[in-house]
């Protein structure tokens, strides 16, 4: 996630009316996959196991990252389920349904659009 300080800043503000989860899916750029980073600011490889996964997950939550991280499974679930793969910011209200769902990022979400979705919500309760 590009955008770590912002993210936790935003879930800092309204932890106290939504839960925050990040869920760390299989990295976008591994270096030994098809699409390394050109200017690589990390050394991530593709995961082979789960443990692989939970260690780089470890890595982005030492980053200063706000809110709760869950790791994927290795069938990439919830990567899969939300079309994730690179990124993707989702709301989900508190019956699970989702409310808001963004482009994939990094680029194609904004944290503004979150955050205007986040007060949609708490305005309807």
């Amino acid at each position: 996630m590009n955008q770590v300080a912002e993210y936790s800043v935003l879930a800092n503000k309204y932890a106290g009316v939504a839960t925050f989860l990040t869920i760390y899916i299989r990295e976008a750029h591994p270096m030994d996959g098809e699409w390394p980073q050109v200017a690589p600011t990390h050394s991530a490889k593709m995961h082979k196991q789960l443990a692989d996964r939970i260690e780089l997950a470890q890595l982005m939550q030492e980053t200063g990252l706000a809110g709760g991280l869950a790791v994927d499974s290795m069938e990439d679930l919830a990567c899969t389920k939300y079309g994730a793969l690179p990124e993707r910011l989702c709301l989900l209200t508190p019956n699970g349904r989702v409310h808001y769902m963004s482009e994939i990022g990094p680029i194609g979400y904004s944290l503004s659009d979150l955050e205007r979705a986040i007060l949609d919500i708490c305005a309807d309760q």
